[in-house]
């Protein structure tokens, strides 16, 4: 009987060792859940509001050769429209851009050919330029590298030959160091 109560002994603090063990382990995984979750939250409040960036809602019905004007602006931060015309993008912060942009365009003449330009207002040079082929319809989504300075007003121009129509336009312009505006 000893024997076997002393067996029941050990069993009983190997029970209680286990579940002190269970109870440590189950507090950590808590505990990491539950910085994950305020980490999540945290950067989930902060979202793209602190990123220098602007998004504008689609334009249509743009013919050859034209400025494109904004209608609406989707989110901002540190950039505007620089004028009245809504053609003009006015940045804050000096730096690398991502411009990016979805196209659907498309050719009334078989010969027309398209080019999309983002350029300083008063440099004859564009920053970058997207060549849009001849099709009757195409969609494409376009973006480049860009460097821009601050206070600078940029604009997005079509130049094309032949009859060429951007159906829509989706334009976005964002700021590579993030929430950094140091310039």
């Amino acid at each position: 009987m000893d024997a076997e109560g002393s067996r029941c002994m050990r069993g009983g603090e190997r029970a209680k060792k286990l579940a002190v063990l269970v109870a440590a382990q189950s507090l950590l995984v808590a505990v990491c859940l539950a910085i994950t979750l305020y980490a999540y939250w945290d950067l989930h409040q902060l979202g793209s509001g602190d990123d220098v960036h602007i998004q504008f809602d689609a334009i249509s019905e743009i013919l050859a050769n034209a400025t494109l004007h904004f209608n609406h602006i989707r989110s901002r931060n540190m950039m505007n429209l620089a004028d009245k015309c809504s053609n003009k993008i006015s940045v804050n912060c000096t730096g690398p851009y991502v411009l990016y942009m979805d196209v659907c365009y498309k050719s009334l003449d078989r010969e027309a050919s398209g080019i999309l330009r983002l350029g300083v207002v008063g440099r004859a040079a564009p920053l970058c330029t997207f060549n849009l082929e001849a099709s009757l319809e195409a969609c494409r989504g376009l973006h480049s590298i860009t460097y821009l300075q601050a206070g600078q007003e940029a604009a997005l121009d079509l130049r094309s030959t032949g009859r060429f129509k951007i159906k829509n336009v989706t334009v976005g312009l964002s700021y590579l160091l993030g929430s950094r505006c140091e310039y």
